[in-house]
């Protein structure tokens, strides 16, 4: 898949989303330019209904838009068919969602190492690259483990690591603090954090909580469809650490 030296992990022009409900089009998102560069770590608020979640649907190539125009890592996804977006999808993003969409019968070695099946790695990397990326999230211990056998808060750190073994060039996570404690929210915040400023990997992700947004560089507010406002930090790097949480 061709990956433009310099160009930003998402860029769009007046993209819109439109959806057929009992008869009825809602316009979920209704003309949205935004441009996001690597290494950014970018935080998507707003209330229920706003679009937000519609809009990162689309930056993960999960939906396509109903107009306007969508570059993933310089890619126009309107040139690709569906065999191309998911080989985009598969390359270019790590997704980290609320429910961790783990498979419940296999262990967290096997979850993390899925992703490289579709890019036909061979058995031994792909299963020495899931444990390099469990370690990097504080799981060497727990490889033979079943979901079932974990705690929220490690079940989400499979799901962290499954999104970074394929060296996405950005992390999507929707609400990835929705179903944890504080705690084990915290954690999870401070390994983005870390990726981010560590790795340089641009995270993406939608909240509803506003101290979680608040430990995002930039802060993009979508209500109605529509970007109402996008704001960022202008202290220091603007990368948050961990002395931030």
């Amino acid at each position: 898949m061709n990956d433009p030296e310099g160009a930003p992990a998402f860029e769009t022009v007046d993209l819109a989303r439109s959806y057929k409900l009992e008869g009825v089009s809602v316009d979920a998102l209704r003309g949205v330019s935004l441009r996001i560069d690597r290494g950014e770590f970018v935080a998507i608020i707003g209330p229920s209904g706003s679009g937000k979640s519609t809009l990162m649907h689309l930056l993960g190539c999960l939906d396509r838009p109903t107009s306007g125009t969508l570059r993933v890592n310089g890619v126009d996804v309107a040139t690709l068919d569906d065999t191309g977006l998911a080989e985009l999808r598969n390359q270019a993003v790590g997704f980290v969602f609320q429910s961790f969409h783990l498979l419940g019968r296999t262990s967290a070695l096997e979850n993390v190492a899925l992703p490289l099946v579709y890019r036909g790695v061979g058995k031994a990397e792909r299963r020495e690259r899931a444990r390099r990326a469990l370690s990097a999230v504080g799981l060497a211990h727990r490889l033979d483990h079943r979901p079932s056998q974990m705690s929220g808060g490690e079940q989400q750190r499979v799901a962290i690591a499954r999104a970074l073994v394929g060296d996405p060039k950005v992390v999507l996570a929707d609400e990835p603090t929705g179903n944890l404690d504080s705690r084990n929210g915290q954690e999870v915040m401070g390994i983005l954090a870390d990726l981010n400023s560590a790795r340089g990997v641009a995270v993406v992700l939608v909240t509803h909580e506003r101290e979680v947004a608040d430990l995002a560089r930039r802060r993009i507010h979508v209500r109605d469809g529509l970007i109402e406002l996008d704001t960022a930090h202008q202290d220091g790097d603007g990368r948050p650490g961990r002395d931030a949480l």
